[in-house]
């Protein structure tokens, strides 16, 4: 168990953009507590003085309450000064938190992606943003007053009585167990309904965007995966109320019979004589502020940890390590080629290996294309390139040099997508042609537009190229959507380009346009598609035929692998019967090539 302090300072310090603003703030509140705890110390000898008439460490009445007096201004003007300097760094924390998550996005590999972060952060910086901030501007700087000010009582406490400074070190450690303890309920209780409450969330944003699909079926109205999510967050907070609930009623329990024990022992010095009477009042209600005190740092303490959540969740993100790659390009021996060398690949440590052994070379200015059946690894070949992931051995080189020895820069500039999940941004359908190079006058975005049918989308649209495409392109086709990254990579003009279905989602007119786009592409880069398409296909110089086993089949060309026959010949024989399906009007399918 730890102290919450111990590990929340340096959380706290990365999400701040001036981390060294920090340490003054804990300075001055500091400082707090020692002028509070000065205050209440001086108690034990003003009262003294107030009860004998004699004065006391060489003041009287009247000097101590000037003493209590200055305490107070002194106490309102750090207080103030305090309270200033934690709402600055919380401000910096509000203003600041949303670049610093996002330069740490930008540096993560594609594959980090892969996981369900939608729900996760889009809490953590909308909803849960004010709630981590409190920690700055309430809770942290409070904490560490109250701590300082318990310490002052305590060592004041032994100037003025050992005995009774021993009485007071005796009560400290039993709130330092009860705040561990405290703490420990809540961190349980929270590990238990955390999980599910991040999980909801991402069942919220799934219902949302899968609304066409689930309205398709009929079932918009029970989406059982959110009903069984909710059910399960709605039993782990139950859980989570019983089990903080009892961290808080045991620390109210231990503190209520430490104020007892301490009025009980101060009572029987005060009646055996060990302890005079008005400084047996005195010290009394000095250990009834000292004991509050403590019960105040375990409910700071207690609330820091309910909090803890948030700075997880944000530390996560900030401290995710990006795949290593060095501080500088390396240099490229073969522009513009792709090659993998015995590459072997697991999505999960130790999990089943989704490429075995694969080795396939895409020379310069060559179109290779990748066949095999579902699952066979042809995508994860795309992504090894693209360095979403690093293979788990073997080597991917771009450009003649090993993936890993190219900034992401490097190897980004070398590259242009084309997968299956086409995201647009919401903006006009140029802007979204136009994001493929920041430097594309408006002629030559058109051009790319021209070549990929993309103007002929404008022609259709109210608004031309103004209109807008909605959020991730929803007021467009899917094939129209394949389009628009079509011409964005042909406009980038990079050496390289990985097209994954490009053809998918299109119709027999529409695929025209796609393929003179490709043919295009053929002329300016190096093309490694992932296809289904007879015409695709049979265009490559040279075709991967893929095993469901993640192993390489058979390389060659189309007339090759065909005479050759296996898995690919029957492959082409399957895509050429079915090109000649179609459905007569009582729904019958005939295979017209059969």
């Amino acid at each position: 168990m730890n102290l919450p302090l111990i590990d929340i300072v340096p959380r706290m310090r990365r999400m701040v953009s001036r981390p060294e603003a920090i340490r003054p703030v804990m300075a001055i509140a500091a400082l707090c507590g020692v002028v509070e705890g000065l205050a209440l110390a001086a108690m034990l000898p003003a009262i003294s003085s107030l009860a004998s008439g004699e004065p006391v460490w060489g003041l009287g009445v009247d000097g101590w309450l000037w003493v209590f007096a200055a305490l107070a201004v002194v106490s309102f003007a750090v207080n103030y000064w305090q309270s200033q300097r934690a709402y600055g760094v919380a401000l910096d924390f509000l203003r600041s938190i949303h670049r610093l998550i996002g330069d740490q996005v930008a540096r993560q590999p594609l594959g980090w992606f892969a996981r369900p972060l939608a729900g996760r952060l889009s809490r953590m910086v909308s909803t849960e943003l004010m709630q981590a901030g409190e920690i700055y501007a309430h809770m942290f700087g409070p904490m560490i007053s109250h701590l300082s000010a318990a310490v002052v009582v305590v060592v004041a406490a032994w100037l003025w009585s050992p005995l009774l400074g021993l009485i007071l070190t005796l009560a400290a450690p039993v709130f330092v167990v009860i705040t561990l303890i405290s703490t420990a309920f809540m961190r349980r209780g929270r590990a238990g309904h955390e999980p599910e409450e991040v999980n909801l969330a991402n069942r919220i944003v799934e219902y949302a965007q899968c609304q066409g699909a689930l309205r398709s079926c009929g079932r918009s109205d029970d989406f059982v995966p959110l009903h069984d999510a909710l059910g399960r967050t709605l039993r782990a907070q139950r859980r989570a109320q019983w089990i903080e609930s009892v961290g808080m009623l045991l620390s109210g329990m231990v503190t209520q019979g430490v104020i007892v024990a301490l009025i009980a022992v101060t009572g029987t010095l005060a009646v055996t004589g060990s302890l005079q009477p008005i400084p047996a009042l005195a010290f009394i209600g000095l250990a009834l502020r000292f004991t509050s005190t403590l019960s105040t740092i375990t409910e700071s303490a207690m609330s820091l940890e309910s909090r803890r959540p948030l700075l997880d969740a944000i530390d996560e993100v900030l401290t995710a390590a990006p795949l290593p790659e060095p501080a500088s390009p390396g240099t490229l021996s073969e522009p513009g080629s792709i090659a993998l060398d015995r590459v072997t690949f697991a999505y999960a440590p130790g999990g089943e290996p989704v490429l075995r052994d694969v080795s396939l070379s895409v020379p310069a200015g060559s179109m290779v294309a990748l066949v095999g059946p579902s699952g066979s690894g042809k995508t994860t070949i795309a992504r090894l390139v693209s360095r979403f992931y690093d293979a788990d051995g073997g080597t991917v080189r771009v450009g003649g040099l090993p993936v890993t020895e190219q900034t992401g820069e490097q190897l980004m500039a070398q590259l242009s997508m084309v997968f299956q999940d086409v995201y647009l941004f919401d903006d006009s359908l140029e802007a979204n042609v136009a994001v493929g190079r920041e430097d594309a006058s408006p002629g030559e975005v058109r051009e790319a537009a021209d070549l990929a049918g993309v103007t002929e989308i404008a022609e259709r649209l109210p608004d031309g190229w103004a209109s807008r495409v909605g959020e991730g392109g929803r007021a467009l086709s899917g094939g129209e959507r394949q389009r628009v990254a079509i011409a964005r990579a042909l406009l980038k003009r990079s050496p390289i380009v990985l097209l994954d279905e490009a053809t998918s989602a299109l119709d027999v007119e529409n695929e025209a346009n796609v393929i003179a786009a490709i043919e295009r592409l053929r002329a300016q880069a190096t093309i490694l598609v992932i296809a289904h398409r007879l015409d695709t296909i049979a265009a490559a110089d040279r075709i991967v035929a893929l095993d469901d086993d993640g192993t390489v089949e058979a390389q060659g060309t189309h007339e090759e692998l065909l005479a050759a026959g296996g898995t690919y010949a029957r492959f082409w024989d399957r895509l050429h019967r079915a090109q000649g399906w179609r459905l007569e009007a009582s729904g019958t399918r005939i295979d017209g090539d059969a």
